[in-house]
Formats: structure tokens, sequence, C-alpha cells
């Protein structure tokens, strides 16, 4: 019986890179199907809530559970360096009284990373460790493994909210992002 060619380095290459796009579409089908659904009641147990902005409904969210009577420390931590708390609240359609202001804190971070690191800080300057965090759905996985790297001590109730809509673009960008968060960590 004769034996089958060889694979060439081409044949080699040619298999090596479908089975490499085999494996990111698979992840990328796991990663969409596994995505948690937006969450509906706040926990009780809750000592503090964080939001990270940059998607849509994310810190509006975290408002209204103020205004329904969440009286602990609120973190909302962006991107917008020049944005102060007050320019924040004008946005939003989420009336709050001053008294329910004084306890929200604003800081500036770049990046996911640095969002989970002033997470981290800002738990340890209040001395709380159970946190929800409210963040898109598709955002839940990345946040989740960069915390298990930068706030391992927080204990975080994941609150996901569902934007108006992600589109594969910004799917696609989050799992990209995700896949190489181990490397950039």
């Amino acid at each position: 019986m004769p034996r089958p060619p060889r694979l060439g380095w081409r044949g080699r290459s040619l298999l090596a890179f479908c089975l490499a796009g085999s494996a990111y579409a698979l992840g990328f089908a796991l990663y969409v199907v596994t995505l948690p659904q937006p969450f509906t009641t706040l926990p009780e147990d809750l000592e503090g809530l964080a939001t990270f902005t940059g998607g849509s409904g994310r810190v509006e969210t975290a408002l209204k559970q103020v205004q329904r009577g969440f009286d602990g420390p609120i973190l909302i931590s962006g991107s917008h360096q020049q944005s102060r708390l007050t320019d924040i609240l004008a946005l939003t359609d989420t009336p709050l009284t001053p008294s329910q202001q004084e306890h929200i804190v604003y800081d500036a971070a770049q990046t996911t990373r640095e969002n989970v690191t002033s997470l981290q800080a800002w738990a340890g300057y209040n001395h709380i460790s159970r946190i929800g965090l409210v963040t898109s759905t598709y955002h839940v996985p990345r946040v989740r493994l960069l915390a298990l790297f930068h706030a391992r001590s927080l204990s975080i109730t994941y609150l996901p909210v569902q934007p108006a809509d992600p589109g594969l673009r910004t799917l696609f960008r989050e799992y990209n992002k995700l896949i190489i968060a181990p490397i950039l960590q």
C-alpha cells in the first residue's frame, strides 16, 4: 500500500492556518453564547457599587440603583481625563439628590486594567470587599479575567447590562482584547 505524500512547508503552513482559524472561530462562538444575561435584581449584601464607563447603559444603571436606595459608596471609573463627576451626572437621565451624590467618586482610567486597579484601590480606601460591578454583558469575561490578576482580594458580583446593540464589530474587538489580556496584564 503506497504511503500518502508528505505535506511540504506550504501544506503544513496552510493546515496550521486553518486549525488556528477554526480554533479562533470556535472560541468566538463560545464567547458569544456564554455571555451573561443582564442582571435584574441588585444583591442585598453589597458594600459598594462600581461601574466602568464606555458602554451604553452602564452609568445610568448604577445611578438608578442609587435612586432605588443603595446607599453604599459608588465608583464611576472611566476614560475621560477631562471629565468631572458633575459632567457625567449631567449627561444622565437619572437625577440624584445632593445627599445621594456625595457617596459617588469618579476616577479617570485609560484602560480596563486601570479601571480594575482603581476599583481595588477604591475598595481598600473604603474598607469594603463585596462590590457590585455594573458593566456590559460583553465586557464581563475580560473584567473577570483582569480582576483575577489585579483585584483578587475583592468579592465581585458582576451586574451585566445589555448595551443597545453591541454589533459584531464590538463583540470581535472585545473577544480579541480578551484573548490578549493575559499577555498584557
